[in-house]
């Protein structure tokens, strides 16, 4: 496994889903994250519900979150998209470590049709 650990999105897929469906390990200097989710099906409205109550968690808790944006796909309503950004790479590491965002997570593995799609970035620039 790489010096970073696995993004704490992956928290519920630990005890439920095979190495193999977990999404790559996040690089250390990792500041944005654009991730995808599929509701199971008939989960899609709980879902919304879960990452509003995430937002809303992460505006609470998490200090250095720049950036958190819930998005559902045009042409897919069952997958939601994720765009995080934080001040640096050490907040992402922080990112969901709050007792009650860990609560949060375990209900997540219920509400998701496989592994999320996550994409890592580092910021280059940012509309001023």
């Amino acid at each position: 496994m790489r010096t970073s650990a696995l993004i704490a999105l992956t928290l519920p897929l630990a005890a439920a889903e095979p190495q193999a469906a977990r999404p790559a390990a996040r690089p250390a200097n990792t500041d944005t994250m654009v991730v995808k989710f599929r509701a199971k099906p008939g989960k899609s409205e709980e879902m919304k519900t879960f990452w509003l109550e995430m937002q809303k968690e992460v505006a609470r808790s998490e200090r250095c979150n720049v950036q958190y944006d819930l998005l559902v796909m045009a042409d897919d309503p069952e997958v939601y998209v994720i765009i995080e950004r934080y001040k640096d790479a050490a907040a992402v590491a922080a990112h969901g470590q709050s007792e009650r965002a860990k609560a949060m997570f375990a209900k997540l593995g219920e509400l998701m049709d496989g592994a999320p799609q996550a994409n890592y970035m580092q910021l280059i620039s940012a509309k001023k």
